[in-house]
């Protein structure tokens, strides 16, 4: 492992941060942040090299030309552990949703691993879901984890998140597993209230574990308005999916 450059203030990532959310402290040490260049989004370990994030996130570290740093620190900071790796994205990948918000119908495979340099030795990792395994989880409870924005502070154009690079967790509800536009997705209740977290920037690619287990439903994917609100996770239940992943854990 080897100790990050750099390190970002601020996120330019729109789509996807987990607020009204509490410290995560210990309790997801698998989940981590990637950054590369001004780019940085959320993701789980699921062994010791091989981590989960979102497609968009992994196209945008590819492009900078600058290596992908991870950190699983709960407090991430400049002098944080970092170990180094390789940014690879699902080549069904596309997004074009407008003013840089997907919308179901314009954004698909969006997943992506980096595959770690140097291996991260942890006591459990994330877990796939068995296939479908969502299909008959409707409504089911749900833990999301990231390093997003905790929250918002106002400005003269409107509102700017607030970034302090913690790892937090809060609860969330699966509302449906089946929407008019694609099956790739899962809709979560995103709505900071009523006990709830929400999701914003930074959270990308951060993991929604099916309520106390390490089996990860869905990887948070996009919203469909900078307010957040109900955001799209992506399944991982789906056979394209793990068609994707899968290979990555059975490489040596």
């Amino acid at each position: 492992m080897i100790a990050a450059a750099v390190f970002i203030a601020a996120a330019a990532d729109p789509a996807a941060a987990i607020t009204n959310g509490t410290s995560d402290g210990d309790a997801h040490p698998d989940v981590g942040i990637a950054i590369s260049g001004d780019t940085f989004c959320s993701g789980t370990l699921l062994s010791p090299t091989v981590f989960l994030t979102a497609g968009h996130c992994t196209a945008a570290f590819a492009s900078t030309g600058q290596p992908t740093f991870v950190t699983f620190d709960p407090s991430a900071s400049p002098s944080s552990v970092y170990v180094t790796g390789v940014a690879y994205t699902d080549p069904s990948f596309y997004n074009v949703g407008p003013q840089g918000l997907g919308v179901p119908d314009s954004v698909g495979g969006d997943l992506g691993v980096v595959v770690l340099n140097q291996p991260v030795q942890l006591p459990a990792y994330g877990t796939l879901p068995a296939q479908q395994q969502p299909a008959s989880s409707a409504k089911a409870l749900l833990t999301i984890v990231g390093y997003g924005a905790q929250g918002w502070t106002p400005a003269p154009r409107g509102r700017i998140p607030v970034f302090t690079f913690a790892r937090t967790q809060a609860p969330a509800r699966l509302i449906n597993n089946i929407n008019q536009n694609s099956d790739e997705f899962v809709l979560v209740s995103a709505n900071p209230g009523n006990g709830q977290g929400g999701i914003g920037p930074g959270d990308s690619g951060g993991p929604a574990f099916l309520n106390d287990t390490t089996t990860i439903a869905a990887i948070g994917s996009h919203v469909t308005s900078c307010g957040c609100g109900n955001a799209y996770f992506s399944r991982l239940d789906t056979p394209d999916a793990q068609e994707f992943i899968k290979p990555f854990l059975s490489s040596p």
